[in-house]
């Protein structure tokens, strides 16, 4: 590996170099041994699981692949001399991308050459990423080609938070392969043509698919460091978005909401939020039982909730799941029947562990895409088992038990979904990204605010009988309410066009919201609610949405 100081000591001694461009290598360093042996030895490469495969890489080194494969064959002797060669090529190459793997992942004060980038999975691009940086004189430019995940992911934000602030980023102009720019590259791999140097402003654009677009300045936005303190103060890495109007407008909603939980501040989070993943759908399986019994609850999975609604889906007897129909909404005594339960004692003995004695929870759905009608999915449940792929929100004591309603509306309103897309690239909404998001604190509601929200949330969640304690913290002590889809949805549009002003936004950036097109032409590049506005034209002939959320702005706005 060169040194490059010593290499070229002159250049150093000036500061470095004035120019450095480069298109790095994008391998993991971590051997992966489908892809070893794709190429060398196709039994190897095409066994089921990873158990198989390394009873055919230990059958390699005795030779005895083919043998056992094919036992009714002849095998020369030359045929189980060339697979103990190969297993040796193998042997090679593991620990040579070991000794790499140790090399990269030096801690810098023990010496290491890439204290930023030497961590978790490390990928070779991040490490050139790195060097380049290193390579500049401080009035010099670097200029390269990796993945966009150089910004936005989690195992580069130290990288990425040193250039942008220290000033050092002008410019990332995102790609997404989708038209074959590069033929040999697969079609969903997004990367970036990454410029440092010194700028007061980054500038981005993110989603094109040709290069002209580039220069469309309908797409290009620009971010200083402050602006990533206020949009990812944990992490500063890179939000995405489509064009300068979602900057400028998300922007604004992050200086009218602070982040959920800000991590560098003692009083960053105002909710007293502990989040807790209650049970590992595999790590814990040895505890579920296929069948209900005495003593024993029933294990939420995340596909099983949806906005405002704990019982969206119900698995069958043959093991497949399936939406709740509307028959069964209506029927208050209905509950969802999940795939395994769990012993309530279990459920019991972990949430005493974590101090929480309230008989329901809240949480949200882990997968998620921003293509996807909504991107957050939170709801309430009972007081039941949960899989870890709806992680749960455990709160502090609060004087008004009513603001936990706020919250959930918070969660599920459009205006915050409109931040989670831009703030979530891949198929998981994680706790760093959950973290980040602008959710209004609860000494922000007035009494006015909560006898106006929390009434909406009440009839929106309370719809059977198991979430009893629920509208008891809420002050209710009535029969759950009726299950009407009409009545919901003009609910939820009033506490969606409620929100939009406890934001701070205009109509016209509600509309923005609902509808890009809507406001900045057909043309205009940059789509939020696609698949929802979709949807519901299939089904309403309309955007109903639109028309239900814009109609009780107005009726608001007349205080009605």
């Amino acid at each position: 590996m060169l040194h490059w100081p010593l290499a070229f000591p002159q250049v150093f001694a000036a500061g470095g170099f004035d120019c450095v461009l480069g298109n790095p290598p994008w391998e993991r360093i971590k051997l992966q041994e489908e892809e070893f042996f794709a190429t060398r030895h196709r039994d190897v490469a095409q066994a089921r699981n990873k158990a198989e495969r390394s009873q055919r890489i230990g059958w390699l080194a005795e030779g005895m692949l083919a043998r056992h494969l094919f036992p009714e064959l002849e095998h020369a002797v030359s045929e189980c001399e060339a697979e103990q060669r190969l297993y040796a090529e193998f042997i090679t190459a593991r620990r040579t991308a070991e000794a790499m793997s140790l090399f990269a992942h030096v801690a810098g004060e023990d010496g290491g050459r890439y204290p930023l980038t030497g961590v978790g999975d490390v990928n070779t691009y991040a490490l050139f990423a790195e060097t380049f940086a290193q390579l500049m004189a401080p009035t010099g430019r670097a200029g390269f080609i990796v993945p966009t995940g150089i910004a936005t992911d989690d195992s580069t934000k130290a990288f990425f938070a040193r250039i942008t602030q220290g000033a050092r980023l002008v410019s990332l102009y995102d790609i997404e392969n989708r038209e074959r720019l590069f033929p040999a590259v697969d079609s969903r791999m997004k990367f970036c043509l990454l410029t440092l140097g010194r700028a007061e402003q980054a500038e981005f654009v993110f989603f094109a698919t040709r290069v002209e677009q580039l220069a469309d300045p309908r797409r290009r936005f620009r971010l200083s460091p402050d602006e990533f303190r206020l949009l990812n103060p944990n992490t500063l890495t890179c939000p995405v978005f489509r064009s300068e109007r979602d900057a400028e407008l998300t922007k604004k909603l992050y200086r009218a909401a602070p982040v959920l939980i800000d991590d560098t501040r003692p009083d960053g989070n105002p909710w007293g939020i502990r989040f807790m993943a209650m049970l590992h759908m595999s790590n814990d399986s040895h505890l579920f039982a296929d069948a209900p019994g005495a003593g024993r609850l029933p294990l939420y999975e995340a596909k099983m909730i949806h906005q405002f609604d704990h019982r969206w889906a119900t698995y069958t007897p043959d093991g497949n799941s399936r939406d709740v129909t509307l028959a069964e909404h209506r029927a208050p005594e209905f509950t969802v029947t999940p795939r395994y339960w769990v012993d309530a004692a279990e459920v019991a003995q972990r949430l005493d562990d974590k101090g929480w004695t309230r008989g329901w929870l809240m949480g949200w759905r882990d997968i998620c895409r921003g293509t996807d009608e909504r991107t957050v999915i939170a709801a309430v449940v009972g007081r039941v088992g949960v899989g870890n792929q709806m992680p749960l929100m455990l709160f502090a004591e609060r004087d008004k038990p009513q603001q936990y309603a706020a919250l959930l509306a918070n969660l599920s309103a459009l205006v915050f979904d409109f931040v989670a897309r831009h703030k979530t690239g891949g198929t998981h909404m994680n706790y760093f990204i959950f973290k980040q998001l602008p959710v209004l604190a609860p000494d922000r509601y007035t009494e006015a605010d909560l006898s106006y929200i929390v009434p909406r949330v009440l009839e929106l969640t309370y719809t059977a009988q198991d979430l009893k304690p629920w509208a008891q913290d809420l002050g209710f002590e009535g029969p759950p309410y009726a299950f009407d889809l009409d009545r919901r949805a003009r609910l939820r549009a009033e506490l969606d066009a409620y929100y939009a002003r406890l934001y701070g936004l205009t109509r016209d950036e509600l509309r923005y919201i609902l509808d890009p097109s809507d406001v900045m032409g057909e043309d205009y590049p940059s789509e939020t609610f696609r698949v929802l506005q979709k949807n519901e034209l299939r089904e309403f002939g309309e955007y109903r949405t639109q028309r239900l959320v814009l109609a009780a702005w107005d009726a608001q706005q007349q205080g009605e």
